[in-house]
C-alpha cells in the first residue's frame, strides 16, 4: 500500500473515532469530554504516527 493511500485510511479512521468518542461524552451528561480527548490523543497520536511510519517501509 502506497503512504497518500494509507495516510488517508488513517484520517479515516481517527476521525471516525473521534466523531463517536465526542458524542459518546455528550449523550452522557458528564463533564469529563477534556479528559477523554486528552486520553484519545495520547493513544491516537503515537499510534497513528506508528501506522503512518510503517505504511512508508520499503519492503524487503
Amino acid at each position: 500500500m502506497k503512504r497518500p493511500a494509507a495516510i488517508g485510511m488513517l484520517t479515516a479512521i481517527i476521525v471516525f473515532f473521534l466523531g463517536m468518542l465526542i458524542h459518546a461524552q455528550l449523550r452522557s451528561d458528564s463533564s469529563a469530554l477534556a479528559t477523554s480527548l486528552l486520553t484519545f490523543a495520547a493513544i491516537a497520536i503515537p499510534g497513528g504516527l506508528l501506522a503512518w511510519w510503517l505504511a512508508g517501509r520499503p519492503r524487503r
